[in-house]
């Protein structure tokens, strides 16, 4: 069975080389192809299927198919001993699927089915190791993404008043259907409020954390808004509420990422923060900017996942930084590439992530910002360069914290993949820029503005490697505060319970009918205690008579 997913990871590496090139050729000659297929006719019913292909897409499926290709042959040494390994690898070939479903129409009803799936089948993932801690992960994640297909489908009722699925088709379309799709992208891409399920979903095998939270479940919202783009940007407001979450998501992760102390929400939350990233870029009407550090993202994050995995593998399943130390001796090749993403996700000169994380600062300090908004994105700059720095310190560590009985050591066939992302993340962000921003340099800042950013980064670093020493720190609701993600842990799931027990009630009045549930009730409670009086009565029925006999002639005599 192992075989089937080498097969299939050189299956994909193949299909998403030649989407790489097919996409520089359509960027180059400026192509877009629109397909129409019909798929079914029968007298004056026609059913359709739309493709919308241009660069946007074929790039996104290169990166799609490539970070999978990658995690199936990561998966063929990963899960060697799992006993259900079989469901594994259907169930990852379903989710790829999903996602391909997903983002190659423009018709809202595809696009759902594909959304659908990515939902469903991510449940079924977080569910894998059954447990009752997975079981909550899943229910969490599962409730809190129906939110966004109940939207979907708001916003599929009301595009049939434009009397079009295929948003391509809309010039403009009303505040409540934005919102809408605004909606359904926040809780798919974890923005505030609907954050809690990204951590949670940790509870996934790391291959599919490395699979779900790089490239495909998580930038499913970020791609439907920047599909939506040429609607959106119409609206100023919606535009800021957009860059205003993206905010407040990047602050909230920062700060509960330097608190946190599990490899892989460490990681989970640093995934949130670049999210919130794309989003703030997005919301001042720069979606390729935000396109292009999705991609690149998504190849130095898979990356960091599978290193965890390594390491979580062969540690007994542990997966608390405080537990782990020294590790540069046990695994020299893992914890290099670790090193290497974690520099690029920090924007270290001349790797892939500088190229997107550099332009997007410069690009909000030559945009009309008021200084607060300027500021919050510094400092959540500042705290992603702080958590990754202090996850390096805690594996890093003099000594070991472990047990040393345990087999310790680097993995060959894991490692192949690794060193494919690893030059990803340090080669094609140049690339990328070079084919995408090929123009002359517009940016002109002034001296401290450009010095600003290292002073932030040089702060923070040496904020982290003081974690411990920081007096804020002992008070123990400040500690939780930030932890907990502003207590929306706690939060989120009392919301959740009340829309079910109000849907509960709905259901009742509504689709069972008043009449049945009062009328028929109310029948039965008579009929009840009407039955309960002859009970008595019957009982006791010579006594009752006799009294009352006796009651009738004693009046009639005093009379």
């Amino acid at each position: 069975m192992m075989l089937l997913y080498y097969l299939s990871g050189m299956m994909f590496f193949i299909i998403s080389m030649f989407m790489f090139i097919l996409s520089m050729w359509f960027m180059l000659n400026k192509l877009i192809y629109f397909l129409e297929w019909n798929v079914y006719s029968m007298n004056s019913i026609n059913l359709n299927m739309y493709m919308y292909i241009d660069w946007v897409l074929l790039l996104f499926l290169f990166m799609v198919l490539f970070i999978s290709s990658m995690i199936m042959l990561y998966c063929s040494e990963y899960m060697n001993h799992d006993n259900y390994y079989v469901r594994f690898y259907y169930l990852v070939l379903l989710f790829i699927l999903s996602m391909i479903l997903m983002v190659l129409s423009p018709n809202m009803i595809s696009i759902l089915i594909g959304w659908d799936g990515l939902g469903l089948i991510s449940y079924c993932l977080v569910i894998y190791y059954q447990n009752y801690s997975s079981f909550n992960s899943g229910m969490l994640t599962v409730l809190l993404n129906r939110i966004g297909d109940v939207t979907i489908l708001m916003s599929i009722s009301l595009m049939m008043m434009n009397g079009s699925w295929n948003f391509l088709m809309l010039n403009k379309i009303n505040m409540l259907m934005m919102l809408m799709v605004v909606m359904s992208a926040f809780t798919k891409s974890a923005q505030f409020p609907f954050s809690s399920w990204l951590p949670a979903a940790m509870a996934a095998p790391t291959p599919v954390s490395s699979l779900v939270h790089s490239s495909t479940l998580v930038t499913a919202g970020v791609y439907l808004l920047i599909r939506f783009h040429y609607l959106l940007f119409n609206n100023s407001t919606i535009m800021m509420y957009i860059m205003l979450s993206g905010i407040i998501t990047m602050l909230m992760s920062g700060f509960s990422a330097n608190l946190e102390f599990d490899i892989k929400k460490i990681i989970a939350f640093s995934t949130l923060s670049q999210l919130g990233l794309m989003m703030m870029i997005y919301g001042i009407k720069n979606w390729e900017l935000s396109y292009f550090h999705l991609i690149i993202h998504a190849m130095f994050k898979s990356m960091m996942f599978m290193c965890s995995g390594v390491l979580i593998h062969s540690m007994s399943n542990i997966q608390d930084i405080r537990f782990m130390g020294k590790l540069k001796s046990f695994y020299p090749m893992t914890f290099s590439m670790l090193v290497i993403s974690n520099l690029s996700l920090c924007g270290m000169p001349f790797m892939s992530g500088f190229y997107s994380k550099d332009q997007i600062l410069e690009m909000m300090m030559m945009m009309n910002m008021n200084l607060m908004t300027y500021l919050l994105m510094l400092l959540a700059t500042g705290l992603t360069v702080s958590y990754s720095i202090r996850m390096l310190m805690y594996l890093m560590n003099k000594e070991l914290m472990m047990l040393p009985m345990l087999m310790m050591k680097d993995y060959k066939l894991m490692n192949y993949p690794m060193v494919m992302l690893m030059i990803m993340s340090i080669f094609l962000g140049s690339l990328l820029n070079l084919i995408l921003f090929n123009n002359i340099e517009n940016i002109f800042m002034l001296m401290y503005e450009k010095l600003i950013i290292i002073f932030i980064c040089t702060f923070f670093i040496i904020m982290s490697m003081m974690n411990s020493k920081i007096k804020f720190l002992k008070f123990y609701m400040m500690k939780y505060f930030f932890g907990k993600m502003w207590f929306l842990n706690n939060f989120t799931p009392m919301i959740i319970l009340l829309s079910l027990l109000s849907a509960k009630d709905s259901i009742i009045d509504y689709e069972k009918g008043w009449s049945e549930i009062h009328m028929k009730n109310l029948m039965i409670l008579l009929n009840f205690k009407v039955n309960k009086f002859d009970k008595i009565n019957n009982s006791n029925n010579i006594v009752i008579m006799l009294f009352s006999m006796s009651i009738i002639t004693m009046i009639m005599v005093m009379l």
